[in-house]
């Protein structure tokens, strides 16, 4: 049984168990069967699910952050009497990320406010980024990378050491 299910049939079993058949009382359980399986992890060998897991919240809650941040900015920037934009495109090499990681970043970057994914290379090696804030190309590159590590290690990998030179 993977330990996703066995996750939710723990939080099926907490609601039975409390009488709480709500959402609210199916997500209290879903955290305490998470919990239970952290504390079991050497046991039961869920350390992966555990890292996962932990990754998709870490992913959620800096997107989140950065999305809030992202259109309070670009909302001053535009309120200003001369915007500070300097609009312009950057690569980003994504080499070394699966299809998947690389459709999932591309995606989260269109979502944020002041950068679009415009378009790929025909290998798929490089994504190609639109940003109204392109003064400085390798601070945006790195908060991409930072991004894709995030995303990495949501799908349950290690990140990816930013100091490594990519064949």
């Amino acid at each position: 049984m993977s330990y996703l299910a066995f996750n939710l049939l723990l939080a099926i079993v907490w609601m039975f168990l409390t009488g709480n058949l709500s959402v609210g009382g199916f997500i209290v359980g879903f955290i305490v069967g998470f919990i239970g399986l952290a504390f079991s992890r050497h046991v039961l060998g869920s350390g992966n699910y555990i890292r996962g897991v932990a990754g998709i919240f870490r992913l959620l809650a800096v997107f989140l952050y950065e999305l809030i941040v992202a259109n309070l900015q670009l909302a001053r920037d535009i309120l200003r009497p001369v915007p500070p934009f300097k609009p312009g495109f950057i690569s980003f090499d994504v080499r070394d990320l699966p299809p998947l990681e690389t459709v999932l970043l591309a995606n989260m970057i269109s979502l944020t406010p002041g950068t679009v994914t415009v378009d790929s290379d025909d290998d798929g090696f490089t994504l190609y980024i639109h940003t109204v804030y392109a003064q400085d190309p390798e601070k945006i590159r790195q908060g991409i990378r930072n991004f894709a590590n995030l995303i990495h290690g949501a799908l349950g990998g290690e990140p990816y050491d930013p100091t490594q030179e990519v064949t």
